[in-house]
């Protein structure tokens, strides 16, 4: 059975390092009449999650979910309930994910890292599930979860707890990713071959600068050395094949001086063009590790996104990551 639901890729072993991977429409959808039923149902599929029925009348729920490459999106309907990753079964889990989730109709409820928020139709939370949280679903509740491997962000583990348990502020660039997605996986393989994949990517960008923006905006027009961290590399990935992408745009993007802008960045043990190179070798390996992308020329990629030199980058990605390009591409790894 296709992973599915409030945890598709909390499986140990399910998860990966690159991002959105390729449809392969495995797609499969549910009717659960019963909350015994119901539990039973979570338990198979997504475990390390204690539920609650918060009516104690016949409950039901439906689940539809199309599982592609290391990602899975999913749409709930449920009577309301809660979940709860308690501490002990977030430590029981092997792996962390970033779980986005987009309210259709009705009310949801998550906590996590100290915050509560409730979300309505038309807005957008996430949470990371390698710590502990909580959903509540409201009477007539519809939602969207769309579940990524943390490669799927550059940068996550900076932003996390800032995001997590909050509406996120850059709903509009989410609820488009998130629209774009939903048209992708339902086109039924009729798109041409490699238009997939080639909108998976800008998916993919576009849900990492919405991650990216609501960060910086978290704490409202002040913001602090991560929130100026967040949005730099949000600018990045926004602009990654621009070869010339240097530390004056950034410091133009974040409205300071050079000098303020290495002093940023120094504090993270960073400087701006380590930061420009390393989130651009970080995309060509989701790239070169993707089966789906193998048919694609290295120099391409490369020049994609902003290397301007085959044996720069070469020499660059070896030196990070402890193979060559060639071999990650062929799955020699």
């Amino acid at each position: 059975m296709p992973e599915t639901g409030w945890d598709a890729a909390d499986r140990s072993g399910q998860g990966g390092a690159n991002g959105i991977g390729p449809i392969e429409h495995s797609v499969s959808t549910h009717t659960i009449r019963g909350f015994m039923l119901w539990q039973d149902f979570v338990h198979e599929n997504f475990p390390w999650l204690e539920m609650r029925n918060l009516e104690g009348r016949e409950f039901h729920a439906e689940v539809g979910s199309c599982s592609f490459g290391d990602s899975a999106l999913s749409t709930i309907s449920a009577d309301p309930s809660e979940v709860h990753r308690t501490k002990r079964l977030a430590e029981a889990a092997e792996e962390g994910f970033i779980k986005l989730m987009w309210q259709m109709a009705g009310q949801l409820e998550l906590e996590q890292d100290g915050r509560r928020c409730v979300i309505s139709a038309g807005q957008a939370t996430v949470c990371d599930t390698a710590r502990p949280y909580k959903i509540k679903l409201s009477r007539n509740s519809r939602f969207t979860v769309l579940v990524l491997p943390y490669g799927a962000c550059s940068g996550w583990e900076r932003i996390s707890q800032r995001l997590c348990g909050s509406p996120l502020r850059d709903a509009t660039t989410a609820r488009a990713a998130l629209g774009a997605l939903m048209a992708l996986t339902g086109s039924g393989g009729s798109a041409r071959p490699g238009s997939n994949a080639t909108a998976l990517r800008a998916i993919h960008w576009m849900l990492s600068s919405s991650l990216h923006q609501s960060a910086t905006t978290m704490k409202g027009s002040g913001m602090d050395g991560e929130a100026r961290l967040s949005k730099a590399q949000g600018y990045v990935l926004q602009n990654i094949g621009n070869p010339g992408l240097d530390a004056a745009d950034l410091a133009r993007v974040l409205c300071m001086s050079r000098r303020a802008l290495y002093m940023l960045f120094e504090a993270y043990h960073l400087t701006p063009r380590n930061m420009i190179r390393n989130i651009r070798l970080q995309e060509c390996r989701r790239i070169l590790s993707d089966p789906s992308q193998r048919h694609r020329k290295i120099i391409d990629v490369a020049v994609e996104h902003g290397f301007k030199d085959p044996a720069t980058f070469s020499r660059q990605f070896k030196a990070r990551y402890d193979v060559s390009p060639s071999q990650m591409q062929v799955g020699r790894v």
